[in-house]
């Protein structure tokens, strides 16, 4: 069966199609808010109709708040330039032209010239100021006419993407400008090697703010959808692999299905929203909710370019699921085209199992109850950078995700040996955590027997959580320094946003202990008082 599937849905994946809509998207400096992204949405409708398809624009008010997530406002950037001298010499300049991420994102305008300076502990101001880490915290603490912002943690020659995404409460007499990590390091020489050294930074950013509302692209075949697919359009131009890459494989998803043969037709609907502020309104947008949820984040690199592993991100393990069995079914079918020496079918592109992570739309959809799963490339080499570019993609693989998609919706809707699917899967998983338990020494006794129930800890009624809970929040209301912190322990993110959350209103015991071992994750003392502080807050405060 499930080769029959692949024989008819593969004639109906182009990849001229896939490389047209490509070109479109990633044309668009798509910010969240900006005219830009709107452009965008508005021609992938156009392109859409023009295919047979039904498809209805979702206009979000810019500002205010939903549930626990700000709604950002309108934001447009027109130009840009930033260059550096010593003296009368340039020794390095940069225009929005050929580095679209070269202002974060919704920063106010301005312009000016003035003498740089390095943020140490004891001093962080002045006219021109270069810093690194949460860029909110930087615009909200520093003095400065113009923060500029480094990531060690990006490519180096590249700009990276940074947002500030404030409201406009919110604007300051201050400009935030992007530079690469290679470039700070080389100013950061310059200082150390000569203090008396002057460098000069002029700048100028016309960027403007606006009334303008959010467009969201809902295209449906049924009143009842069996999968609903996901994928957020938004991010700066180019934003290849992130997320055109997504964007791009749900389309070529929406059109097989329409051409598709009556027998293998899925009742589905497709959604292009801004990530999370889009997605938190699909709910009333939706005339029933989906069976299902395959939500698509970058997918369809080059490996070998990007340096990622195809992820198949499956819920929290509280959770039942019988989509995450159907998408890694579907991936291992479709992703295993290499042979051993003796003819045994092997993976020929990385992919794997990989349990739930927060930071994409599959975490809105989780919070209501409904049964998601994400497919995602982690990591990416040129990850929120300018050098997120068409080059980083495979159309083949584009075109295989876009595949295994497209099995995993079908053999969901007709139940494909759902039952020996599922049990195969839960076997597959305790396995995965044996092995993985024998590495980092962490064993998951809690997780196995999780595994092996027939029902989940949350019950059949979910109790929703309108939305995840946003770091932004967070950040309001908790102790800054114990906030930074916070975002360099690895998985606290996930654990508080939703996890922690979705559990607690549904009654789920032992939290904390279920999140390591699901997570494979070895907190230390102190992390572990600084997330147990953390989650405090928002219990006591948040979902009081």
């Amino acid at each position: 069966m499930i080769h029959e599937l692949v024989s008819k849905y593969r004639e109906n994946l182009h990849a001229s199609m896939a490389r047209d809509l490509l070109n479109i998207i990633t044309r668009y400096h798509r910010i969240q808010g900006s005219r830009e992204l709107n452009i965008a949405i508005q021609e992938l409708r156009e392109i859409l109709n023009g295919m047979g398809l039904s498809t209805k624009l979702l206009k979000i008010t810019p500002g205010g708040v939903k549930g626990y997530m700000e709604i950002p406002a309108g934001w447009n950037l027109k130009k840009a330039y930033l260059e550096f001298k010593v003296g009368s010499t340039i020794i390095e300049k940069f225009d929005s032209k050929d580095y679209p991420t070269l202002v974060a994102a919704h920063s106010p305008p301005g312009e000016g010239c003035g003498e740089l300076s390095i943020c140490t502990n004891e001093k962080c101001e002045g006219d021109v100021v270069l810093a690194k880490g949460y860029v909110y915290d930087l615009y909200k603490t520093i003095d400065a006419k113009l923060i500029l912002v480094y990531d060690p943690k990006r490519f180096m020659d590249a700009v990276p993407y940074t947002g500030l995404f404030i409201s406009k409460n919110e604007v300051l007499d201050k400009v935030v400008m992007n530079i690469p990590f290679i470039t700070a390091l080389r100013l950061q020489s310059m200082l150390i090697e000569n203090p008396t050294r002057k460098i000069t930074v002029c700048w100028k950013v016309d960027s403007e703010y606006s009334e303008e509302e959010i467009l969201a692209l809902l295209a449906c075949n049924a009143d009842e959808p069996t999968v609903l697919y996901t994928s957020h359009i938004c991010h700066p131009k180019p934003g290849a692999h992130d997320n055109a890459s997504g964007s791009v494989a749900n389309a070529l998803i929406a059109f097989a299905i329409a051409n598709s043969k009556n027998q293998d037709y899925i009742p589905s609907c497709h959604a292009w929203i801004p990530e999370y502020t889009g997605t938190i309104f699909l709910k009333n947008a939706l005339k029933n909710p989906p069976k299902a949820v395959i939500n698509l984040d970058m997918v369809g690199s080059n490996q070998g370019v990007t340096g990622s592993t195809l992820n198949v991100v499956i819920p929290p393990l509280f959770m039942d699921s019988t989509i995450a069995a159907y998408a890694y079914l579907s991936v291992k079918y479709v992703m295993d085209t290499a042979s051993s020496f003796g003819g045994f079918k092997l993976p020929g592109t990385r992919y794997s199992v990989s349990p739930y992570t927060a930071g994409s739309d599959h975490d809105v959809t989780i919070g209501w109850g409904w049964d998601s799963v994400m497919y995602n490339e982690w990591p990416s080499k040129y990850y929120h950078t300018s050098m997120d570019a068409l080059s980083t993609l495979s159309i083949t693989s584009l075109i295989q995700i876009s595949l295994a998609s497209l099995i995993a919706g079908s053999l969901h809707h007709q139940r494909f040996k759902a039952e020996q699917v599922r049990a195969r899967f839960k076997e597959y998983l305790k396995a995965w955590y044996g092995i993985e338990s024998l590495k980092t020494g962490i064993s998951p006794t809690l997780i196995s027997s999780l595994i092996e129930t027939d029902r989940p800890l949350i019950p059949e009624k979910v109790k929703e959580l309108e939305t995840p809970i946003s770091l932004r929040l967070l950040y309001k209301v908790m102790d800054r320094d114990m906030f930074l912190r916070l975002r360099e322990i690895r998985g606290a993110s996930t654990y508080l946003s939703l996890y922690a959350p979705l559990g607690y209103i549904n009654g789920v015991e032992n939290l904390m202990e279920l999140f390591r071992q699901e997570n494979l994750i070895a907190w230390t003392k102190n992390e572990e008082i600084i997330i147990n502080n953390a989650w405090s807050i928002i219990k006591n405060e948040i979902l009081k």
